[in-house]
């Protein structure tokens, strides 16, 4: 996992977390909420275009391993 993905699952938890304290407790109200699980669902798609990036760059896909 190089540091840009490592960065987005930081995030991701960190988002994660508040949201299900503030979920639980109720004390973030709607507005709050859907603004969170919107950042939320940005950066793990974020995390998810990283990721395809660091693999086509740096690792062996299935393709590679068919050729070998």
């Amino acid at each position: 996992m190089d540091r840009t993905t490592r960065i987005h699952h930081i995030i991701n938890l960190i988002l994660f977390i508040i949201l299900s304290i503030l979920n639980f407790t109720h004390l973030g109200g709607t507005v709050a909420l859907v603004i969170l699980a919107i950042l939320f669902v940005i950066n793990t798609l974020l995390s998810i275009i990283t990721n395809k990036k660091h693999i086509k760059n740096n690792s062996v896909t299935k393709d590679d391993y068919k050729q070998k």
